[in-house]
């Protein structure tokens, strides 16, 4: 039971809901992970959809967990770990951990076979919670690159790489998986033009100098350098 004056320890873990919004956009500013419009439907809507987890002490939010669903080129289903935040106030607690352990659970009930997460290098703290709940690390590392969508230039020649619509709490975007071409990067910015995304983003091999340059080229930028961390999940 929640007293003034009194320290409490009890963190529970329930799904989000609409009304999150707020509490989850000022984690999110306060922690700088992500920056998350509160009032958009959108945003409002993926908190109502059993995919994001909060962490409330006596009843007051002071962390969250979302992720969201693919499939590969296979159509295998996937669930992607995305934003993990905890109150600045809170930290130190365990409650990351927990946040892991509710969005392994959301993506099991949701028929996944495997969790990844796209951890930036310097990022220690998602590292650590990654290897306690059993994540694998890619060997290499990999580079983030986005560009704000803009419409085709031409309509897009077929291709051979697989295009992938994600709606996050940070943006809606268009992402470019396997073999990268012109091609391809022309059929990310159409459908994106079609979907209403923001954004679009590819995920490369760090010595990928190739189709680094094909990025650049069509005004992609640099965010960062990450690693892949994946885990099987059992679903049968």
């Amino acid at each position: 039971m929640c007293r003034a004056g009194r320290k409490i320890n009890a963190v529970q873990i329930r799904r989000s809901f609409a009304e999150d919004a707020y509490a989850i956009a000022r984690i999110a500013e306060a922690t700088a992970v992500a920056s998350i419009d509160a009032a958009s439907p959108r945003v409002r809507k993926i908190l109502d959809g059993k995919r994001t987890a909060v962490a409330t002490v006596c009843g007051a939010i002071c962390g969250f967990v979302d992720g969201f669903f693919t499939a590969d080129q296979n159509g295998a289903r996937r669930f992607e770990l995305d934003l993990l935040a905890v109150a600045p106030t809170a930290q130190g607690r365990g409650i990351g951990g927990k946040l892991v352990a509710a969005s392994l659970a959301a993506a099991e009930d949701g028929g996944a076979r495997l969790c990844r997460a796209l951890v930036r290098r310097e990022n220690a703290t998602m590292r650590k919670l990654c290897q306690l709940h059993g994540f694998h690390r890619s060997a290499d590392s990999h580079a983030l690159y986005l560009r704000d969508a803009q419409p085709a230039a031409a309509w897009p020649r077929q291709h051979v790489s697989h295009l992938l619509p994600v709606d996050t709490l940070g943006y809606a975007g268009i992402w470019i998986e396997g073999h990268l071409s012109q091609a391809a990067v022309d059929a990310a910015a159409r459908l994106a033009s079609i979907g209403g995304a923001s954004l679009v983003g590819a995920v490369i091999p760090g010595v990928d100098v190739e189709s680094a340059a094909l990025l650049a080229a069509n005004s992609f930028r640099i965010v960062g350098q990450y690693h892949w961390w994946t885990i099987n999940l059992r679903n049968d």
